[in-house]
């Protein structure tokens, strides 16, 4: 019988449903039969020996390769025979890295630059006693911070070279016997029981300012109190240490113990508001004339003969501080009758300059307060961890104490930097102030002197990556703040110091340890070796102009070719490709 249209198309339409219905049923139980093989055949397969098969990721991708430009810088370092310690260990390694780094310029200054403390500033040592003096360069005074910045270097080789390490030990030493003499003083000479005959170093320091507590000038190069000196003090401290394990020889020692109990006054002291320093000591002023004789501050009459070989008395804390020097230079003295900039108390410490030496304009130096922090809670990790292994046999009580009082000052420090520092800013959003009040007031800016805020990171306050510090970098980079230059020849943080369009290389330094861009990194390394060879003649320096580099300020500046090196072992170890 014949098939009639309508009825055949009615046939073809339930055909195709019926077959899209079958495969999509086909399909599904293909997918099912993957899933089951995948997930469960082969993983046990795998698994039958207990062993997993790894998960091989895909290889890292190779870093592009750099083929770092070639200035000719030319290598500066003094003969043997002229060098004031030797260190072979250093020797070897500045050997070896100079053959394996393929920028040659970066090897050159490598082997001018990393040395130049120990063969150019270390004016006496004595490795039994141990005690060790050293200058910062062309200023023959031995700075707290500089000689901690400008040591600090070697640590990574002192379990190599015993001489060494007590060296780095002499420095320690000789800076508790300067901060127990005068715990606000920033800068020393020669100490008392040093026996050195050079008639080129000054018997005596500044006589002409007016400071209390009012120190003998021949000890005592200035005494601009700066709270970074005294975190200097605990950080080289803390990082010999744990460098060595060698607690026994620091927190077994007199001297080291005294010089941390009128440093730990001082901070309390300075946690006062300005006030309640000026209701607490109302009578005290700056002396019109010093307690005792001063003397003409003239080379010619120097010799080892005018010192007094006796140990000197500390001096008296219980009047406070203050500091006025005659100067056109509004940062080189204190206001409010050698008090400085007005604050009130919240947790932070006031300091009277900042590590430039210049005078802060709000007393709570944020950075300096940030490095304080770090280390007063470091130190007191490592006195707990000290007791606990029995690693000190003398002052178990004593040490206790200051362990549970500098945990405590460093804990109160933290979060009044968090409290009162952070601050909104209209471009960058908040970010951390350089200097405040605590009455309201802040300064928005960054000098090149380490600590700073570009340099948190570094103190151990706050990674590199953290937000908040990421948005603090983005202003202290840019014209937002009122110290940064950028020339025709390079472009940083500078500082009042040296004043407009002046870059220090420290700040350079410093921003490539804190920098993660490649290519940041490599414009930075650019500049230092265009300066080097073009006009620093193989060195770093204090500062250069930012359109010009043959105008720069101190050829012979120990701290900032130190750091050098310490950036170059930074770099081999997160990019070497760039060496």
């Amino acid at each position: 019988m014949p098939i009639r249209p309508a009825s055949f198309l009615h046939w073809i339409n339930s055909m195709s449903s019926r077959t899209f219905y079958l495969s999509l049923l086909l399909g599904s139980l293909v997918v099912v039969n993957i899933y089951f093989l995948y997930t469960i055949i082969l993983p046990w397969f795998s698994n039958r020996n207990g062993k997993v098969t790894p998960i091989v990721p895909p290889p890292p991708s190779l870093p592009k390769p750099y083929h770092p430009p070639y200035y000719g810088v030319p290598k500066q370092r003094i003969p043997p025979s002229r060098r004031k310690f030797k260190s072979q260990v250093i020797d070897d390694y500045i050997i070896l890295k100079s053959k394996t780094m393929q920028d040659q310029d970066l090897a050159t200054l490598l082997n001018n630059c990393l040395p130049n403390t120990l063969d150019t500033t270390i004016e006496w040592y004595d490795l039994k006693y141990p005690h060790t003096f050293l200058i910062t360069g062309d200023i023959p005074a031995m700075w707290i911070r500089d000689s901690t910045n400008q040591i600090l270097p070697y640590l990574p080789f002192i379990n190599e070279d015993l001489q060494l390490q007590s060296l780095i030990l002499g420095v320690i030493e000789t800076q508790a016997d300067y901060l127990t003499y005068d715990p606000y003083a920033n800068a020393f000479l020669r100490p008392w029981y040093a026996t050195i005959d050079d008639k080129k170093n000054p018997a005596h320091g500044r006589v002409q300012d007016r400071v209390i507590p009012q120190y003998d000038s021949q000890y005592v190069w200035e005494s601009k109190y700066e709270l970074d000196s005294l975190g200097h003090f605990f950080e080289l401290g803390n990082e010999y240490m744990t460098a060595t394990g060698d607690t026994e020889r620091v927190l077994g020692s007199k001297t080291w113990l005294q010089a941390v109990h009128r440093v730990l006054q001082v901070i309390h002291d300075q946690q006062r508001g300005t006030w309640e320093e000026e209701e607490r000591f109302p009578r005290a002023r700056v002396y019109k004339k010093p307690p005792f004789p001063i003397y003409e501050n003239s080379s010619s009459s120097s010799s080892s003969s005018s010192f007094s070989q006796e140990e000197p008395m500390p001096l008296p804390l219980d009047k406070g501080y203050r500091f006025t020097r005659y100067s056109d230079r509004p940062t080189e003295t204190l206001g409010a009758n050698g008090l400085g900039g007005i604050s009130q108390r919240c947790g932070l410490v006031k300091s009277a300059f900042r590590p430039s030496d210049d005078a802060t304009t709000f007393p709570y130096l944020i950075p300096a307060n940030a490095q304080i922090s770090v280390q007063l809670k470091r130190l007191a990790q490592i006195i707990r961890t000290a007791l606990i292994s029995n690693k000190v046999d003398h002052h178990r009580k004593q040490l206790s104490d200051i362990a549970v009082e500098a945990q405590s000052l460093g804990d109160r420090i933290h979060q009044a930097i968090y409290a009162h520092a952070v601050v909104d800013h209209p471009v960058h959003g908040k970010i951390f102030a350089y200097e405040v009040d605590c009455y309201g007031s802040f300064i928005l800016m960054d000098d090149a002197n380490t600590p700073s805020l570009l340099s948190l990171p570094l103190l151990g306050f706050m990674e590199r990556t953290d937000p908040l510090y990421l948005r603090t970098r983005s202003f202290l980079l840019s014209s937002s703040n009122p110290w940064y230059f950028k020339g025709k020849f390079g472009q940083g943080i500078g500082g009042p110091h040296t004043g407009y369009g002046m870059i220090w290389p420290i700040s350079l330094l410093v921003q490539s340890q804190t920098s993660t861009d490649e290519d940041e990194i490599k414009i930075i390394l650019d500049t230092l070796k265009r300066l080097a060879s073009q006009s620093t003649h193989g060195w770093m320096v204090e500062s250069f102009h930012k359109d010009n580099p043959k105008l720069f300020t101190r050829p012979w500046f120990s701290w900032a070719n130190g750091l050098l090196g310490t950036t170059i072992a930074d770099l081999d170890a997160r990019f070497p490709h760039l060496l």
